[in-house]
């Protein structure tokens, strides 16, 4: 299966280590790649900022492609429910791509285009840690898919 989470703006420091030590622990399950898109860049809240961002993520999507938008409003589940989805989704698709916002969050017709919207947490958190905890839930989820132990 290959996975592409989709992130608008840079991971830096922390973010950009612990997401190539994912990746790298979960290319024992998955084509795992994280592909960070240009954020436009002004000092506050602007809609057209929104929309530009939002058509570079419209550039790299392909109709056929199954989209997970990572959404306050989303679903939440436990990570053996996330492990669930995952198992049905590897069953169903070839290619699985989560986007994460950027700090403005994604225009409307991202939402609309997404297949499923999922929420890591009530919690707000960056970007950046957004990107780490998702990869860390795919690993657990590819752990308990495979009945390993996951907890350390």
């Amino acid at each position: 299966m290959r996975i592409e989470i989709y992130v608008v703006g840079k991971l830096k420091d922390f973010a950009k280590i612990g997401a190539q030590e994912y990746i790298k622990m979960l290319s024992k399950y998955a084509d795992v790649k994280v592909l960070e898109l240009k954020h436009t860049k002004i000092s506050d809240e602007d809609q057209s900022t929104v929309k530009q961002d939002s058509q570079r993520l419209f550039s790299r999507l392909k109709e056929s492609d199954y989209v997970i938008l990572l959404d306050e409003k989303g679903e939440e589940c436990d990570s053996f429910g996330f492990a669930r989805t995952l198992e049905s989704l590897i069953l169903q698709h070839s290619k699985v791509i989560f986007i994460v916002g950027g700090p403005f969050g994604v225009d409307n017709s991202v939402k609309e285009r997404a297949d499923r919207l999922f929420s890591l947490s009530k919690l707000t958190m960056t970007h950046q840690l957004a990107t780490v905890v998702l990869l860390e839930q795919l690993f657990r989820a590819f752990k308990i898919i495979h009945g390993e132990r996951y907890h350390y």
